[in-house]
């Protein structure tokens, strides 16, 4: 084809940003027939020194997750268990075949029809490129324009991944059509190439096919052109001069779809005696392509187009018969099962039982999609109306937990008027859920009567008993009937696997609620205590007890526990609940002080939120913000988090919530905003607030305590500091926090020495807990000290200093600089030499710091090596170092300077 100048300089642009290492993303978009297959063609040939990987879209009603990787090298894309990893952590396949590759030549990925391409590849493609950076890597994906049936992986890939905008391919221009006839057909009439053009619709591959059919001077002398819609007809009439063998070829390849399929597997399929000769006449009428020059190269049609003008020019028995041959020849039970849904062409009971049979065994290991698919097929071929609609009804259950709803979003007008009231509300709520409007689906749950629940299938009624516990939950509803809701599905004869998880956190939480020792006993001790040796099927349990460490304020055995749970989703055991297990666990880093790590955690948490963040990451993001000294975003953020938890109370995120306003209060130092803190928090979530029913651990309720002493509501400080003290199963920070509380309440009553005396009780408990913590306490107790001239308070201003020193805690050193003894000669004062780093670089500091290679880096923040190198060079170059250990020199004595 001959190509615009705009195509010229997209293509050229591409390819030099890459060679650059620019990591860039070209999409070209095009109807069919348009010379999106030939443009990526162009593309490969202009990459002179580029490593090219090639892989396609398959149409067929299944996808198989990660297909398009294994095309591409990539096979390590399931866990042990079978079940597809996280599309994150499989696009690290990729990014290890970027780097082996890369010191040969930058890399060219061309991905042909990527409308057609399973949704976890799309989505690894989207990690590939998306955290790229100094890769000399281009991307050039073709697809079809966006439509009601593109994914939001597609749109995300095609819409944010790429800096510039996508190329659309709108065919041929006259002149194009003029040159490229001309080349062929000298002094060809103008007129009737123009004419020809037309009656294409600009289509370069409808002009490709009128002009091998027919040639030029037989269509110039027509007096109607024939139509490019009549396709078919012409393929099925060209066919019919051919050899037997030549026309069962081409059949077999139709019928196996637009896919590379060996010659052998053709062979037998179409019952070919001589393959080669078949072959050699296919491919020399362009009815079909090689991959690659060799005679053991795949075979398939020329274009998508032309596959589906030879499927639909087979007979309809003949087409039937080698479906059938097919489903006997397949190498898996789905690719068999596709075919013979093909080859039906009535109702048949016998094969929606099995596929059905089959979804169920889908669901079992976690493949929903395949589930969902199945079903859907069982519902095309139900004979009985009722069965029919079940079965569909399952399939979108299916779709939604593959968290694929677009097909959902589509059929939700016809969900709304499905008889099967107890599948219908499921369906509405999962929903809901999606896009965390919980108390909408907890409306929709409850909406269900009793008689509707009663009649209803037992594993969709256990459904829905999860489904109306977790909701209630999460939209912050009276839990007086969450008790009998889990018992009975408890006793329910069938579970459903994918909501273990919410049964056993909606247990959990209620046992805290009412105050069940023997319920937090079991959740602490019924699994190993070395995390690394709970049994994989635990492992919801295991991400439970990492919860309520976090929520206690273990942070170590917290950071133990879902540190091993975020690297089992990781590897494909469980889900990653929108990124709240690595909230968790940045929150369980944050309380041991390790600031940076859980920065890092923070921001992969939240790559994983599909639309709105969770309320739990929204009640623990603002922290990391508030004690860097960020508090525009910290009171931004905080914020978001009211709007949201206002509505819907979910009481841990509040919990979290608290915790983060009342560090922001602090870090702020701010007396008129401290005084007004717990007013604020009444006015958001009512007086409840102050109210701490159950076990909900310690922390929070110290923190509302502050917030109390702040207010001057001493006696409330002393009920929810004795109220922490009763909570079960204490940490080790409780010899101290207790005591520096009543301290500071006492402080504020005007009763400096029993302060004092508290004060020095707590210094002297002291544990290596909570670092911020601890510097607070001898910040205070320095005060405490210096308000009666005793030689302490140096000391212990000294050591509050040096743990903020550590935590890189700029706002607490500056309030300490501020009042310093004017005696000294000078004081410490925060100096961030990370500060003017972007948080992806600051990640790689943070990790380079902590003496992880090149290689684990990339790892652990899902980059290519190169990416890590690249960032690196912008460390140095910004920091003025130059090497790893010039770094971490820096950071260690560099945090602080002495101001005279």
């Amino acid at each position: 084809m001959l190509w615009q100048d705009e195509q010229i300089g997209a293509m050229s642009a591409a390819l030099e940003a890459a060679r650059s290492g620019k990591p860039t993303v070209l999409s070209v978009l095009g109807r069919p027939g348009m010379g999106k297959t030939s443009l990526l063609r162009e593309i490969a040939i202009r990459a002179s020194g580029f490593n090219v990987l090639e892989a396609d879209g398959q149409e067929s009603a299944y996808r198989e997750p990660f297909d398009l990787l294994r095309q591409l090298g990539v096979h390590d894309v399931r866990s042990a268990g079978a079940i597809a990893v996280d599309p994150l952590v499989a696009a690290q396949g990729l990014r290890d075949l970027v780097d082996a590759l890369s010191p040969t030549g930058p890399v060219l990925i061309l991905v042909d029809d990527l409308q057609w391409v399973d949704q976890e590849s799309v989505e690894s493609l989207y990690w590939l490129v998306h955290r790229a950076r100094g890769d000399r890597l281009l991307l050039a994906l073709a697809s079809r324009p966006e439509g009601p049936e593109s994914t939001g992986a597609w749109r995300r890939l095609i819409h944010q991944a790429s800096r510039t905008p996508a190329l659309p391919l709108t065919g041929l221009s006259l002149a194009q059509a003029m040159a490229a006839v001309l080349t062929v057909h000298p002094g060809a009439d103008p007129d009737a190439i123009r004419r020809l053009w037309d009656h294409c619709g600009t289509s370069p591959f409808h002009l490709d096919s009128l002009l091998r059919q027919y040639g030029f001077t037989e269509l110039a002398a027509m007096r109607s052109l024939p139509a490019p819609a009549e396709l078919a007809a012409r393929t099925k009439a060209e066919l019919s001069g051919y050899a037997r063998d030549v026309a069962a070829l081409v059949h077999a390849s139709a019928v196996l779809g637009y896919s590379w399929q060996a010659l052998p597997r053709l062979a037998a399929l179409g019952q070919v005696d001589d393959p080669a000769g078949a072959r050699e006449a296919l491919v020399e009428a362009g009815l079909l392509v090689a991959r690659t020059p060799d005679m053991t190269s795949p075979l398939r049609a020329s274009h998508a187009l032309m596959r589906a003008a030879i499927y639909q020019s087979i007979p309809y028995a003949r087409r039937r018969q080698l479906h059938l041959r097919a489903a006997e020849q397949a190498g898996n039970v789905m690719e068999s099962l596709e075919h013979r849904v093909a080859a039906a062409d009535r109702h048949d009971d016998a094969l929606a039982a099995e596929l059905e049979q089959a979804a169920q065994t889908a669901h079992a290991i976690g493949d929903f999609r395949q589930a969902g698919q199945m079903y859907r097929w069982a519902s095309e071929l139900s004979d009985d109306a009722v069965t029919r609609n079940r079965r569909w009804l399952d399939a979108a259950v299916e779709m939604i937990l593959a968290r694929d709803v677009g097909w959902v979003r589509q059929q939700l007008a016809a969900v709304q008027s499905a008889p099967d009231l107890a599948r219908r509300a499921v369906i509405q709520g999962l929903m809901f859920g999606v896009e965390k409007r919980w108390l909408d689906a907890w409306a929709t749950y409850t909406s269900v009567s009793q008689a509707v629940l009663d009649r209803a299938e037992p594993v969709v009624r256990y459904r829905l008993l999860v489904l109306t516990a977790w909701s209630m939950i999460c939209a912050g509803r009276d839990l007086e009937d969450l008790a009998p809701l889990l018992t009975r599905a408890a006793n329910e004869p069938v579970h459903d696997r994918a909501l273990i998880g919410n049964e056993i956190f909606s247990r959990g939480m209620l046992g805290l609620r009412r105050s069940d020792a023997a319920a937090l006993d079991e959740t602490l001790s019924s699994i190993p205590e070395r995390s690394s040796d709970t049994p994989l099927q635990l492992t919801y349990k295991l991400a439970w007890r990492g919860s309520i460490h976090a929520f206690w304020g273990n942070a170590a055995a917290s950071e133990a526990d879902l540190a091993e749970v975020t690297t089992r989703i990781r590897n494909g055991v469980g889900d990653n609940s929108d990124g709240v297990y690595n909230g968790l666990l940045a929150f369980a880093r944050w309380l041991s002080g390790s600031w940076d790590l859980a920065g890092v955690e923070m921001r992969i948490a939240l790559d994983h939120v599909t639309g709105q963040p969770h309320p739990m990451l929204r009640g623990i993001e603002p922290l990391l913000h508030a004690v860097r000294g960020d508090f525009g975003q910290a009171d931004k953020e905080l914020r978001e988090a009211a709007d949201v938890l206002e509505v819907m109370p979910w009481r841990e995120p509040v919990h979290l919530y608290v915790i983060s306003y009342v560090v922001r209060l602090h870090a702020g130092a701010d007396p008129a905003a401290q005084k007004t803190g717990l007013q604020h928090l009444r006015t958001v979530f009512g007086d409840s607030i102050v109210a701490v029913p159950g076990f909900t651990g310690p922390l929070w309720i110290f923190h509302l305590a502050i917030a109390a002493i702040w207010a001057g509501d001493l006696d409330r400080a002393e009920e929810l500091t004795r109220q922490g003290e009763r909570q079960p199963h204490p940490p080790r920070w409780m010899r101290w926090v207790p005591q520096w509380l009543r301290g500071l309440a006492a402080e504020t009553a005007g009763a400096s020495k029993q302060a004092r005396l508290h004060l020095d009780t707590a210094v002297a408990g002291l544990t290596d807990d909570l670092p911020l913590y601890r510097a607070h306490v001898l910040a205070d107790h320095a005060r405490a000290a210096a308000f009666q001239g005793d030689a302490a308070a140096q000391r212990s201003l000294e050591s509050a200093r040096q743990l903020y020193h550590v935590l890189g805690a700029p706002p607490y050193l500056a309030r300490l600089t501020q009042t310093a003894d004017p005696a000294q000669p000078g004081s410490l004062v925060a100096l961030d030499v990370l500060s003017a780093l972007s948080d992806r670089e600051r990640d790689v500091a943070t990790l380079l710091i902590s003496g992880l290679t090149y290689a684990q880096i990339a790892r652990d923040l899902f980059v290519t090596r190169a990416t890590v190198g690249f960032h690196t060079g912008r460390i140095y170059a910004k920091t003025g170092v130059t090497s790893r250990a010039e770094l971490i020199d820096l950071v260690r004595s560099g945090t602080l300077k002495r101001q005279n």
